[in-house]
């Protein structure tokens, strides 16, 4: 599964929203079952509402340029061809396994960022707004507060309240 299917798995939209294949010059038969399986796939799926995901699509591809996947990307053949700084290879399903472990970990970082820009700035507002538990959120604002994604502004009725960077 290609990793942006990954992400709309991850996001709740359905990595069947997105079909991939390649096909030749040559291949009009198979180019022609694609097609008609792209088709049934979509009727079945229904009208994207893009409104009522505009959320999840904005945090979706803020995810996508994030430094860290766009270098785990960037060193994967290395990491299974050559190996790490001392020479171990990485063996294709322990790369899959992490990386996919830091596509969760960015798509919610990316979806608490949205949402605090939305104006939801404390854990539970936070956690009503995009589905993530209450302890899961409150981990990643720690982590997003050490990198400058978001401060803590303090308190509003013993509320800790959050604002982005």
């Amino acid at each position: 599964m290609l990793m942006v299917q990954k992400l709309l798995k991850i996001s709740g939209i359905g990595e069947n929203r997105l079909h991939v294949a390649w096909v030749s010059s040559a291949e009009a038969q198979r180019f022609v079952d694609i097609s008609t399986d792209v088709i049934a796939s979509i009727k079945a799926q229904g009208r994207f509402d893009a409104a009522m995901f505009s959320t999840e699509l904005a945090a979706a591809e803020e995810t996508l340029k994030t430094e860290i996947l766009r270098w785990m990307v960037g060193k994967e053949v290395k990491l299974l061809s050559r190996g790490d700084v001392y020479g171990r290879k990485w063996e294709k399903a322990r790369f899959e396994s992490i990386l996919d472990s830091v596509l969760e970990r960015e798509y919610h970082k990316q979806l608490i960022l949205h949402a605090i820009l939305a104006g939801f700035t404390s854990v539970r507002a936070i956690s009503q707004k995009v589905g993530l538990g209450l302890k899961r959120i409150s981990y990643l604002l720690a982590d997003m507060e050490k990198t400058n994604m978001i401060e803590f502004r303090g308190h509003t009725d013993c509320i800790p309240v959050f604002a982005a960077l």
